[in-house]
């Protein structure tokens, strides 16, 4: 019953890290299992860049950022009607991409449309909040041309704005990699004191060492893949909670056989916390490189 338990345990761990702990939105994970064509872009390969996006959108025909990468192709191309097509099947599967409003607006502005292109670039401003400056920057071009200079210089103002915080935000990246805490430590801090509890349960009513150190290792493994460069830190905790938990909320053996395995069980699953969590960053990286 207990391995049951303990096999259910570890597979909703990996849908957790699969489903929640990736706290980046949709569209941010779509676009990068589309980095190769992305890349073909940059570097002018316009018309490779374009066979990849069709295909992509052969094969899964809801995919709101091929379509707008793909309509970028067809900008580059000189088929703006195309482009145009691309970006609005894109908003109809998905509004809430901002670079899709964000192309369709400077499309309506190079077409003189000019209060069809604030209506797209309002939308991108309101999907993308304050992250995207470009947005700022051509509804305020957009808004002079509709004579409204007073809008159009809080636009410029707003766009020097945010190129400034992210211009400092570099420079804090640059000088400190990246926050110690951030949301996602946070979160999967959380989950550590779960996967504590589960171990100290194991511990606690293990009959051999091998099954506390195998779950020791699954768990560490999944601690440094979902945290490839922090994963250290939260080997740590699973540590500190393993020893707390043990010591204060558990009652010792005084059998000397008992109480020698649940000794074994405990330090060499700290032990294995860390070597574990080692490994699945390794994994992690290596996935990233591939």
């Amino acid at each position: 019953m207990i391995e049951i338990a303990i096999v259910l345990a570890f597979f909703g761990y990996i849908y957790y890290l699969k489903n929640y702990a990736d706290l980046r939105t949709k569209s941010d994970k779509e676009e990068e299992s589309l980095k190769e064509g992305i890349r073909l872009l940059k570097n002018n390969q316009v018309q490779e860049a374009f066979n990849y996006f069709d295909r992509r959108i052969s094969s899964r025909k809801n995919s709101p950022v091929a379509y707008l990468y793909r309509s970028r192709c067809f900008k580059e191309m000189g088929d703006w009607n195309a482009a145009m097509r691309d970006l609005e099947t894109g908003i109809s599967y998905d509004e809430s991409v901002f670079g899709l409003h964000l192309d369709r607006g400077k499309l309506l502005y190079a077409k003189e449309m000019y209060d069809e292109a604030l209506k797209s670039l309002s939308k991108a401003i309101f999907n993308a909040g304050e992250r995207d400056p470009e947005s700022y920057y051509w509804r305020g071009m957009t808004k002079q041309k509709l004579f409204l200079e007073d809008e159009a210089h809080n636009d410029f103002e707003k766009e020097k704005e945010i190129i400034e915080f992210q211009n400092r935000s570099s420079e804090s990246i640059l000088l400190a990699d990246n926050p110690l805490l951030d949301k996602r430590l946070l979160v999967n801090s959380g989950l550590v004191i779960c996967t504590s509890s589960l171990m100290l349960f194991i511990i606690k009513n293990a009959s051999s060492i091998h099954l506390p150190y195998l779950i020791a290792t699954l768990t560490a493994v999944c601690i440094g893949f979902v945290e490839p460069h922090k994963g250290w830190i939260l080997a740590i905790l699973q540590c500190i909670f393993i020893l707390a938990g043990y010591y204060l909320f558990t009652e010792i053996p005084v059998n000397g056989g008992k109480k020698e395995l649940e000794y074994f069980c405990l330090y060499g699953s700290a032990i294995l916390t860390f070597m574990g969590s080692f490994l699945g960053a390794f994994l992690k990286r290596a996935i990233n490189n591939s």
